[in-house]
């Protein structure tokens, strides 16, 4: 997702801002390239300002440790000459030596002579100084002072702000001596340098360590704490490999600005490995950046990634330590001036295609881009001594300026995936909401149907049950009457019995809550009256029973009509003169029994003869699961429905017994 084009407007104008204020915190180091004073000393109320020095300067065959005391009877009286500070010793490119002589010895003295001695403690403030060897300052002979680590990182980029008189009661010398090694090849560097109490230097040092060493470390370290959290989004979405490259660049330029602020003393890798990966990771810092933009303005070039990738690594493997012809201390300000011919080219084709696709971050990487190749080349002439030694490196500041427009970059990237996945949930959860009110619609119509259908079953099944039982008594009674062939009496018997038809099926569609006690209850209700009409005598035995789930009214009215026939049956048939209903669990399911004490009668050839009540029975009972069983004999006959509990239940197996 693309950030809005007045964000980045906006961050444009600010980090222009920026960039302009950079370059103002440098005039006061500008100053320095002025002409000195006529006078030797620029003196105020308590600081003194020494703008010139007298420079002796000994050839040697390699460096040397600084002795413990130097003063000016122990160095030779001739050679001494007045320089300017800030003050450059240029490279010899060509040898000017021809007796082997490497490395040269500068002694710069500075008279104090014009400061009472004190026992008031006294500071000397370097704002900048540099060389490939080591430093050392003297007060009135006597070592103050020694630069630690290697000859190469030495903390030259470390201002230096040391006590002149520490020890208690001395007096503060009346001439300082500071001694810098360096290579004829590499030339050294020397600024100005201020004298007086800590109070009034104490500022001045501050402000060019913040500038010089703090500013970019804590740029760099930023960098990569934002690069560390860009790596943890990556390994948790792959796919995003923006989120990589930011993370490979950030630890690129956090290698790469590592000089400016560490010495060697503490390092854990030599002096050339260290050199190697500050020249590489410049390299492939550019690199990293040409593929950052290329994926994000989605247009690659083919045949600047290829030529520039293999530039890199030749490089790369060109100036690995002890592999390079020449020594990579020396070739390392050359290194960085070539390289910004290709960067200046990879950044054009970039920009160039970024405001072709009208990215707004491309504006913003074109400024940097513009400001970045400008602090660049004059580093690049700081390095060669071409510019004064007392200016500050302004390449870290390029790349806190890389740090804010990539984090920008990231942070519209990030937030936009957030508005994206918040749009696309906005989205789902509208057509979650539609799709709900069509499934409540669609829900709503089933369950008209659903009602419709089982309305019309309900209906058709009262219909086939009053046209089977009912309205075949009715249409019985009917003829009868019509032939003759009934008295009222019977007619009579007939037309009850249809009334009970009626009242079962009108009882069948109650609720009965899956209970089955409350059903036979409701047949209790129904028969009672007629059995005691007939003369005989009603135990009623019921027990409780567990719930049947499955009872619904087209069940109920079975199991009504298998116990009327049943009754029917003794009334008509047995000549009972006591009729018994009884409930109990029988296993996976519970079984309704009625007994009478009647004559009996043969169970299988009442089945054979014509048995329509009895099978009639037998198939309503199946149509619900159960099973039905007779036991009759001269003592009387017993009749078992069993229904299941649940619908999957094993049926008990009907018995038949005479």
């Amino acid at each position: 997702m693309k950030p809005g084009r007045s964000g980045g407007w906006w961050a444009g104008r600010w980090m222009a801002k920026l960039w302009l204020a950079l370059p103002l915190a440098a005039l006061p180091c500008a100053h320095a390239n002025e002409p000195p004073a006529a006078d030797e000393v620029q003196q105020g109320d308590s600081v003194l300002h020494i703008t010139q020095a007298e420079l002796l300067s000994i050839s040697g065959s390699g460096y040397s440790a600084p002795p413990r005391r130097a003063d000016d009877a122990g160095l030779p009286s001739v050679g001494w000459k007045t320089v300017a500070l800030p003050h450059t010793a240029s490279r010899e490119l060509v040898p000017t030596s021809t007796g082997g002589e490497r490395t040269v010895t500068d002694w710069y003295r500075i008279d104090l002579a014009q400061l009472a001695p004190s026992v008031r403690q006294r500071f000397l403030y370097l704002p900048r100084w540099k060389t490939l060897g080591h430093i050392a300052v003297y007060g009135d002979g006597m070592l103050l002072y020694q630069s630690h680590g290697s000859p190469v990182h030495n903390a030259y980029n470390h201002p230096l702000l040391l006590p002149l008189n520490a020890a208690a009661h001395a007096l503060s010398p009346a001439s300082v001596l500071i001694r810098v090694d360096r290579l004829r090849s590499s030339g050294s560097g020397f600024s100005t340098v201020w004298v007086g109490d800590k109070d009034s230097l104490i500022w001045r040092y501050q402000a060019r360590e913040l500038l010089q060493v703090q500013l970019p470390f804590m740029g760099s370290a930023a960098f990569l704490a934002v690069g560390a959290f860009a790596l943890a989004v990556w390994l948790g979405k792959r796919r995003e490999s923006l989120y990589l490259l930011f993370f490979a660049i950030s630890t690129m330029a956090f290698l790469r600005t590592l000089h400016y602020y560490v010495n060697g003393e503490n390092l854990p890798i030599s002096d050339e490995w260290f050199e190697w990966i500050t020249v590489a990771s410049l390299l492939w810092l550019i690199i990293l950046i040409h593929l950052f933009l290329q994926r994000l303005h989605q247009q690659p070039s083919a045949w600047l990634t290829r030529s520039s990738v293999a530039l890199a690594a030749a490089s790369s493997i060109a100036t690995l330590p002890h592999a390079s012809f020449a020594s990579l201390y020396l070739l390392t300000p050359l290194l960085n001036l070539m390289v910004l011919p290709v960067a200046v080219l990879i950044f054009a084709v970039n920009m160039r295609k970024a405001l072709r696709a009208k990215l707004p971050e491309g504006r913003l990487v074109a400024g940097w881009a513009v400001l970045a190749v400008a602090f660049t080349s004059y580093d690049g002439l700081l390095q060669n001594n071409l510019v004064s030694p007392e200016s500050v490196y302004t390449s870290p500041y390029a790349i806190i300026g890389l740090f804010f427009i990539f984090s920008y970059i990231m942070f519209q990237l990030y937030t936009g995936a957030f508005a994206e996945v918040a749009r696309l949930n906005k989205g789902l959860a509208q057509r979650l909401q539609a799709r709900e009110a069509e499934l409540e619609q669609s829900y709503q119509r089933m369950r008209v149907i659903e009602n419709e259908h089982m309305l019309g079953a309900e209906r058709r099944r009262l219909m086939q049950d009053m046209h089977d039982g009912l309205g075949s008594s009715l249409i019985s009674a009917i003829r009868s009457v019509e032939q003759g062939a009934m008295n009222k009496v019977e007619v009579s018997g007939v037309l009850k019995g249809c009334m009970e038809d009626l009242r079962l099926a009108i009882d069948s569609m109650e609720s009965v809550d899956a209970d089955l006690l409350l059903l036979l209850a409701t047949l209790r209700f129904r028969l009672a009256p007629r059995i005691e009409s007939a003369g005989l005598s009603l135990r009623w035995e019921v027990q409780s029973v567990p719930a049947l789930p499955w009872l619904d009214p087209g069940s109920a009215l079975h199991i009504l009509r298998i116990m009327q026939e049943c009754v029917a049956n003794v009334l008509r048939h047995t000549q009972a003169t006591s009729i018994c209903f009884s409930t109990a669990t029988d296993g996976q399911g519970v079984r309704v029994v009625i007994e009478d004490n009647g004559a009996g009668f043969a169970v299988d050839e009442a089945l054979r003869r014509s048995g329509r009540g009895l099978r009639n029975q037998e198939r309503r009972a199946s149509a619900i699961g159960g099973t039905v069983s007779w036991e009759s004999s001269s003592a009387g006959t017993r009749f078992t429905l069993w229904l299941p509990l649940h619908r999957g239940a094993m049926p008990k197996t009907t018995a038949v017994t005479s």
